[in-house]
């Protein structure tokens, strides 16, 4: 009789099946990198000023007029001289 029970199959026993003992995750990461434009040096030419800029972006907004850049990083902007009588205030 007890070699009966021994071979009868538990009624509570786990069962391990393929794939049992592996297990995927899914991870990532988010960086939020804000961005930035600097003013490193303002230079007044004839046609207007022309700024030597620092920044992280692709374009930026001034005025209502967008500027486009080459690539991100240290580049000059050169901004035309507002009509007479304007004043432009910057600082750095």
């Amino acid at each position: 009789m007890l070699l009966a029970l021994l071979l009868a199959p538990a009624l509570c026993a786990a069962e391990s099946t393929v794939g049992s003992n592996s297990a995927s995750a899914h991870l990532s990461f988010r960086v939020v990198i804000p961005p930035v434009f600097r003013v490193l040096q303002v230079t007044p030419i004839k046609e207007g000023y022309q700024y030597r800029v620092w920044t992280n972006v692709p374009s930026i907004l001034l005025n209502g007029i967008e500027y486009r850049f080459n690539r991100v990083g240290e580049t000059l902007l050169t901004i035309p001289a507002p009509p007479a009588g304007v004043f432009i205030i910057h600082g750095l």
